[in-house]
């Protein structure tokens, strides 16, 4: 293991290891946290069972948390699977076997799955919700009442908030606690992770504050956040200002969808837990890691606009979202973290950062590690 520490004056310290074949990673990392010119990041690898880079730059400390935004669907989509390997939830079950307010002729047929893959036709509510609606779970109420925009399971369009709604009330249903409860009492401590939906109030001095360039929310920008973060009859109101994700309601909150917070290292930890043993423990079978890896939806996003692919829960490689080949699975998120495992190469990657990209989704910083990680993993 190599210890890493920045070996010239620059812009922002870095600080971690980095254990062969992955040292070209710790200059890539320290110079794209320097571009990023303010803030913090954390970037983690883990490999054959143990974490092989860790790395923190920036104003970032090493035991640093981050509201990780999308990134939380991927997590919930861990749980999912893991409540479906248990017997708790049959996934592939309509919804109204545990809902009863499913049981109308146009959400009928409404899946689990269909949720996760983002083909239930509920991407949105058409009432207008406030923050506090949504803090109060009237989200459920909303999307009890929505009529679906496209027949389910013939289209897909990105469930950004919906995602979460969902599945929290079908497991609240069917499992007897919360998607952030679940998590908190059968994922984390099974790995010892720092990672959360719904963050407890003694860890939110941990939590980094979101930064973003002054003339970043640009009306295009808004637009995106108004469609990828919060129900789309809620948008005007709280796309207005970033600060709405700095508030402690935020992080406080049980939504499956956006508000999940972690360290890059629990991110990576996590997600190769999908892919193999680490410290005794795989999450979730190797049959519900192929079905959480499986194609689902591709193609034109009825919501976005934009070419997506989807398996269930999580993100697949596509040309905006290469991560590291077809093989991979993850998720990116609207502040710029993102995390992944890939089971041709046998590796899970968490990235964090507290500096808000201008760009959709994923941003420049972890594009560019990308390709340093792919060669690390080809050169030997």
């Amino acid at each position: 293991m190599n210890q890493y520490a920045q070996p010239a004056p620059s812009v922002v310290p870095v600080s971690g290891f980095v254990r062969p074949p992955f040292e070209p990673l710790a200059d890539v990392f320290a110079r794209v946290v320097a571009a990023q010119g303010q803030g913090g990041a954390a970037l983690a690898v883990y490999r054959d069972g143990r974490p092989v880079v860790d790395l923190v730059g920036g104003d970032y400390r090493t035991d640093s948390l981050q509201l990780v935004f999308s990134i939380s669907k991927a997590i919930t989509a861990v749980a999912a699977a893991m409540a479906h390997d248990d017997g708790l939830i049959d996934l592939d079950a309509p919804l109204a076997d545990y809902w009863p307010a499913f049981r109308r002729p146009a959400t009928a047929a409404v899946t689990g799955r269909m949720v996760l893959s983002h083909r239930s036709g509920l991407a949105a509510v058409d009432q207008k919700l406030t923050l506090e609606d949504l803090l109060a779970g009237r989200d459920e109420q909303a999307v009890e009442r929505q009529e679906p925009y496209w027949e389910p399971g013939t289209r897909h369009g990105y469930h950004a908030f919906t995602f979460g709604t969902l599945l929290n009330g079908a497991f609240r249903r069917a499992v007897g606690r919360s998607v952030g409860e679940f998590v908190a009492e059968r994922v984390a401590p099974k790995l010892g992770l720092d990672l959360w939906i719904g963050t407890p109030a003694e860890q939110l001095g941990r939590v980094e504050r979101i930064r973003h360039e002054p003339t970043m929310l640009t009306p295009g920008r808004a637009r995106f956040l108004a469609q990828s973060a919060i129900p789309a009859g809620s948008t005007g109101q709280l796309a207005q200002t970033m600060d709405l994700f700095n508030r402690v309601e935020v992080a406080r909150s049980d939504w499956p969808s956006t508000s999940g917070v972690a360290g890059a290292r629990d991110l990576a930890k996590l997600l190769y837990a999908t892919l193999d043993t680490v410290d005794g423990v795989r999450l979730i079978s190797a049959a519900s890691r192929d079905r959480m890896r499986d194609s689902r939806s591709r193609g034109t996003d009825m919501v976005l606009g934009v070419d997506t692919h989807f398996g269930s829960g999580v993100q697949l490689a596509f040309p905006q979202l290469p991560f590291l080949g077809p093989r991979s699975y993850g998720h990116e998120a609207a502040g710029g973290s993102a995390a992944f495992a890939d089971d041709e190469f046998g590796v899970a990657v968490g990235f964090t950062t507290n500096v808000f990209p201008s760009m959709a989704g994923a941003g420049a910083a972890f594009l560019t590690l990308l390709p340093t990680i792919r060669h690390c993993l080809t050169s030997v």
